[in-house]
C-alpha cells in the first residue's frame, strides 16, 4: 500500500520584494512601491515593473529588481515564457541580487526543475544568509527532490527568520518529517497545527497519513473522518480512510472510499492501484486490471502496478502476459521482492518457464506496455519508438500486430512527428479497419499537419466506428475550432460531455469555443466546471480573464 507522493508548493502569498534602491528620477520612485507593492495584484505588478523597466535612469539594480518581480507575476499568471525571459535577465543584470534568485528558483519549481530551483536557491541563501524565501523555495526544491531532512531543516530556518508564518509552515515542515520517516516530530507539527486552527482538513488527513504510519488505525479513522465532515469534496480523507479499510480487510468499505476518493481525483494512481488491489481480493478481476492499467498511465514508473497486474493475470490462466507485466516489474526495480515472488509463482504455474517477451525481442515490453503518463521526457518516448521498431522488425514478412504501429505512431505524435505518426497510424488501419483509435491517433495527426478537412474524415469514421467514445467527439470538435466553425465545434463538445459528464478536457475546450464566440459568460461557467474536475490550465484562465473560479 501506498500514500501519497510529495509534492511541494510553489510561492504564491509571500510576496517578493526587492532590496530597496536609490532611485534618480522622481517618477521612478514613484513607480518602485507600486513594483513591489505587497498585496499586489500580478496584472499591477507587471504594468508598474514595465513602466520603471522602460526609464532610462533607472539604475541597473532597480532593474534587475523590477525584472525579477514582474517575472515572477508573470510565472504566478504562468505565462511561463515571458517569466524566465525576466528572470534570466533580472540575473544577468545584476547577478548579485538574491531575490532575483528566489524568484527564478520559485519559477523552476513551477515548471518540475527542482534541480534548478535548488541551485538558484542555494546560490540567494549564499548572497544573503538572512533572506527567509531563500530557505522556502530552497526547501520546496528539496522536498521535490526527496531530499526531507534538508527541506524540514530550511522550514525550520524559514519560521526562525519569518515567526508570523510559522502557522503556515507547521504542515509543510511535518510533511517532510512524514516523508523521512520521522513520524513523531510529524505528528507534533499537526498537533500544534491542530491547536492552532483545529478544522484543517488537510493537517487531518496528514496526520491520519502519520498515525497509520505507525499503526494507530484508530486515531488515524478518527481523523480521516473528520477530515471528510469538515471538506468532503478532499479526496485525502477518503483515501486514507479507504487505505485503513483496505488494510483491515473491509473491502467494500475501501472500494467505496475509493470511488469517492477518484470522483474528486482521478488523476491519483495510488487510489487505482489501492482499489484494484481490493478488487482483485474481492475476486472483480477484470475490474482490477482495469484499474492497474490505469495506474501504470498515471505512473508508467511504479513496479508495483505491474506486479499486481502480473498477479492477476497469473489467477486467471493468462501466464505468459503475467511474465511480460513481472518482467517489466523488474525492469524498474530489479530487486523488488515481491516482484521476484510473483515471477516465481508465474514460472510454477505455467510449468515451464515461457519466453521473456513476445517474438524474443529484447526490451520488447516497454512496446507492449508503453509508458504513457502526460510528463513522458523525449528519452522515455525513443525507447518506446525504439522497442516498437525491434518488434516489427522481427516480425518480418508477417509483419506486427496493428496495435504496435497505433502505439509507434502515438510516440511519434508526442514528438510532433506527424508526418510518421501518420504512416504508422495508416498501417494500424490497414491492419485493423476497425480500430477506432487507429483513426482517432491518424486525426490527430492530419490535425497537426493542418490537412483538417483530412481530420474531421478521420475523427467522424473513429465515431462511425466508436459512437459512444467521448474523446473522439472531442478532437473533432477541436478540428472545428481550428475552422472557425464554432457551431459544428460546440455541438461535438456537447456530445463529449453529454457521454461522460467528467470529461473536464470537454468543458475546458467548449469553454475556448464560447470564449471565440464572444459568449463570455457561458465561457467561465464551463472553465468553472473544469476546474472542479481538477484540470489546473481551467483556473489558470479563470484567473486571466479576471474571474473566481
Amino acid at each position: 500500500m501506498r500514500g501519497r507522493k510529495a509534492v511541494s508548493v510553489a510561492l504564491t502569498a509571500f510576496v517578493l520584494t526587492a532590496v530597496p534602491t536609490a532611485l534618480p528620477r522622481a517618477q521612478d520612485r514613484a513607480l518602485m512601491p507600486a513594483c513591489m507593492a505587497v498585496g499586489g495584484k500580478p496584472d499591477d505588478w507587471i504594468s508598474a515593473c514595465s513602466a520603471l523597466i522602460a526609464s532610462a535612469s533607472t539604475s541597473s539594480r532597480a532593474l534587475a529588481a523590477a525584472f525579477a518581480q514582474r517575472g515572477f507575476a508573470h510565472t504566478l499568471k504562468r505565462n511561463l515564457r515571458e517569466a524566465q525571459e525576466d528572470l534570466d535577465e533580472a540575473v544577468r543584470i545584476d547577478p548579485t541580487l538574491p531575490q532575483a534568485f528566489v524568484n527564478r528558483a520559485n519559477f523552476w519549481t513551477v515548471i518540475g526543475k527542482p534541480d534548478r530551483a535548488l541551485a538558484d536557491g542555494e546560490e540567494a541563501i549564499r548572497l544573503d544568509p538572512t533572506l527567509p524565501l531563500a530557505y522556502f523555495v530552497r526547501a520546496s526544491a528539496a522536498m521535490n527532490l526527496g531530499q526531507y531532512e534538508r527541506a524540514a531543516a530550511d522550514y525550520t530556518e524559514f519560521m526562525r527568520l519569518r515567526p508570523n508564518v510559522r502557522a503556515e509552515m507547521l504542515v509543510l515542515r511535518g510533511r517532510a518529517y512524514h516523508r523521512m520517516g520521522d513520524d513523531v516530530r510529524a505528528i507534533a507539527d499537526y498537533d500544534e497545527k491542530l491547536k492552532l486552527s483545529p478544522n484543517d482538513a488537510e493537517a487531518l488527513v496528514n496526520r491520519g497519513d502519520a498515525l497509520r504510519d505507525k499503526k494507530k488505525m484508530t486515531a488515524a479513522t478518527a481523523d480521516y473522518e473528520a477530515a471528510i465532515r469538515l471538506a468532503p469534496q478532499n479526496p485525502g480523507g477518503w483515501r486514507g480512510r479507504g487505505f485503513i479499510r483496505l488494510a483491515t480487510r473491509d473491502l467494500s468499505g475501501a472500494i467505496a472510499d475509493f470511488d469517492e476518493a477518484l470522483r474528486l481525483d482521478d488523476k491519483d494512481a495510488t487510489l487505482y492501484l489501492n482499489r484494484g488491489a481490493a478488487l482483485s481480493m474481492q475476486g472483480e478481476k477484470r475490474r482490477a486490471l482495469a484499474d492497474f492499467d490505469r495506474a501504470i498511465t498515471l505512473d508508467p514508473k511504479e513496479p508495483l502496478a505491474y506486479v499486481n497486474r502480473a498477479a492477476v493475470l497469473n489467477e486467471m490462466g493468462e501466464h505468459r502476459n503475467a511474465m511480460i507485466a513481472v518482467e517489466k516489474a523488474l525492469e524498474l526495480a530489479p530487486n523488488d521482492a515481491a516482484a521476484l515472488e510473483t515471477q516465481k509463482k508465474i514460472r510454477e504455474d505455467y510449468g515451464k518457464e515461457p519466453p521473456p517477451t513476445p517474438t524474443g525481442v529484447p526490451g520488447a515490453s516497454e512496446c507492449i506496455f508503453p509508458a504513457s503518463g502526460s510528463d513522458l521526457d523525449r528519452a522515455a518516448i525513443e525507447r518506446v519508438i525504439a522497442a516498437c521498431s525491434a518488434l516489427i522488425k522481427a516480425s518480418g514478412d508477417k509483419g506486427a500486430a496493428a496495435v504496435v504501429y497505433l502505439r509507434r505512431g502515438g510516440m511519434y505524435r508526442r514528438l510532433a512527428d506527424y508526418e510518421r505518426a501518420l504512416a504508422d497510424f495508416s498501417e494500424a488501419i490497414r491492419r485493423d479497419p476497425s480500430s477506432a483509435a487507429a483513426y482517432k491517433g491518424r486525426g490527430n495527426a492530419q490535425r497537426g499537419l493542418r490537412r483538417l478537412d483530412e481530420a474531421i474524415a478521420d475523427h467522424s469514421q473513429a465515431i462511425k466506428l466508436a459512437p459512444d467514445d467521448a474523446e473522439a467527439f472531442n478532437n473533432r470538435g477541436n478540428v472545428w475550432r481550428d475552422r472557425k466553425d464554432y457551431k459544428q465545434a460546440l455541438a461535438d463538445y456537447d456530445t463529449a460531455i453529454r457521454l461522460d459528464p467528467r470529461y473536464a478536457v470537454a468543458y475546458y475546450n467548449r469553454a475556448n469555443a464560447w470564449l471565440d464566440s464572444g459568449e463570455k459568460e457561458r465561457a467561465l461557467a464551463d472553465y468553472r466546471q473544469a476546474f472542479k474536475l481538477n484540470l489546473r490550465q481551467a483556473g489558470e484562465m479563470l484567473k486571466q480573464l479576471g474571474a473566481e473560479p
